[in-house]
């Protein structure tokens, strides 16, 4: 059989063992079928079967750029084979292994750094935890506003989608559907579909938050995850017949580079300041929201500042073994998150198929500034929406800008 269909083949037996590794696919429905029909895998084999597939990769004649990308895809699954096979790694071991990145314990005298630009651009009475909580909840919809959720969604990735087609050719006929969900670990998620249709959900267990709605939208649609998708799905498996790129794998470094474009997304079609004052313009009006006057930019560099608070929580609870209630003071105290919040993002960071994750968020973010920020940055940027890149070719390619 075909190289890249025993790659998909072990993937749909391995999700039968570690269920939610499939984030979606859109390949050979026979490739499914026939897997659907199978008993149970023996974890032993399923090991086996991702060995055979490293040791033979070499000889499948694939250009360099392909084999190595594969080749890091696959150091990722065989990890998760042989966990499933009993073997333990440490966090940092197994972030290497499935990412490709080396995660590092990120320094408090950063949030520190950020802490302080949140006290000056949050002046007033009260705490600066009350303080930053008062100016969030100033940009929520009311519990008796739910019913506008889903039109202000819409609205919002409809400006999303047109600023990005100024310089993304998509397929005639790609689009997203938009739904609310509750009961779930993350705040919003794409659900790819193939046939370049996406199901975009927003979490509404915690109220919705107008002010990180371009973010979201941008993110979870265009030029985020969506365009991403529809790209390489045009691209990569209907125009070069790469049949690996009809699978979207968790735990594997094509994740930190989905995350990275995702986290990277709104800034590439709105300028700095640009997307507060459209949203000011077209959105809060609407849930009769007014500003508070805060300084944006501050705001913004505090939070990027603090983008590694996760990071070391995750270090604290998996690596450091601290008990869940000083995991959850952490991430109040740096994150100025109230405990219930708190307590949604432990819930991701216990997840045994999301724990590693948040890695991928802070470090694609990361690697890809220096690319996205160079002259030429949105033709580098429009690189990582349609080619097979790895998180360890972005540190090579930014050290030759």
């Amino acid at each position: 059989m075909d190289w890249s269909a025993e790659y998909l083949l072990l993937a749909h037996r391995m999700e039968k063992l570690f269920p939610g590794l499939i984030d979606g696919y859109y390949g050979p429905v026979a490739l499914k079928e026939q897997v659907d029909g199978e008993s149970t895998p023996d974890p032993a084999e399923l090991l086996k079967a991702a060995v055979a597939l490293v040791d033979s990769l070499p000889a499948q004649g694939f250009e360099p750029g392909r084999q190595t990308y594969l080749a890091k895809q696959l150091r990722a699954l065989e990890t998760t084979c042989r966990r499933l096979n009993g073997e333990s790694f440490t966090l940092s071991e197994e972030v290497e292994r499935y990412f490709d990145i080396t995660p590092e314990w990120t320094p408090e005298s950063q949030f520190e750094e950020a802490l302080a630009l949140y006290e000056e651009a949050l002046p007033g009475t009260g705490s600066l935890a009350e303080r930053f909580l008062a100016h969030r909840t100033r940009y929520e919809l009311r519990p008796d506003q739910g019913h506008l959720v889903q039109g202000i969604m819409e609205k919002v990735m409809a400006e999303v989608r047109r600023r990005s087609l100024a310089f993304l050719d998509l397929p005639e006929g790609e689009g997203v559907a938009i739904r609310t969900v509750t009961n779930q670990p993350w705040s919003g998620y794409n659900w790819y579909k193939g046939n370049y249709q996406s199901g975009v959900e927003l979490n509404v267990d915690l109220p919705t938050n107008l002010s990180g709605m371009v973010d979201l939208m941008a993110h979870e649609g265009y030029p985020g995850h969506h365009a991403e998708h529809v790209l390489k799905e045009k691209l990569l498996y209907r125009d070069r017949g790469y049949l690996e790129n009809s699978i979207l794998l968790i735990n594997t470094p094509e994740c930190v580079i989905s995350e990275g474009i995702a986290t990277t997304a709104a800034e590439m079609i709105f300028a700095p300041g640009e997307a507060e004052r459209w949203l000011e313009e077209h959105i809060y009006p609407l849930a009769g929201i007014t500003p508070d006057g805060a300084d944006q930019a501050k705001l913004s560099r505090a939070a990027g500042l603090v983008a590694g608070v996760r990071g070391n929580a995750c270090f604290m609870l998996h690596e450091e073994g601290r008990p869940e209630d000083e995991v959850v003071q952490y991430l109040m105290k740096y994150s100025l998150l109230p405990e219930d919040r708190a307590r949604k993002s432990l819930q991701f960071l216990k997840s045994p198929l999301w724990r590693s994750y948040t890695f991928t968020y802070f470090y694609g973010k990361r690697l890809m500034r220096p690319l996205v920020q160079a002259k030429g940055g949105l033709t580098n940027f429009h690189r990582l929406l349609t080619e097979q890149v790895y998180p360890s070719m972005l540190v090579e390619w930014a050290a030759t800008i």
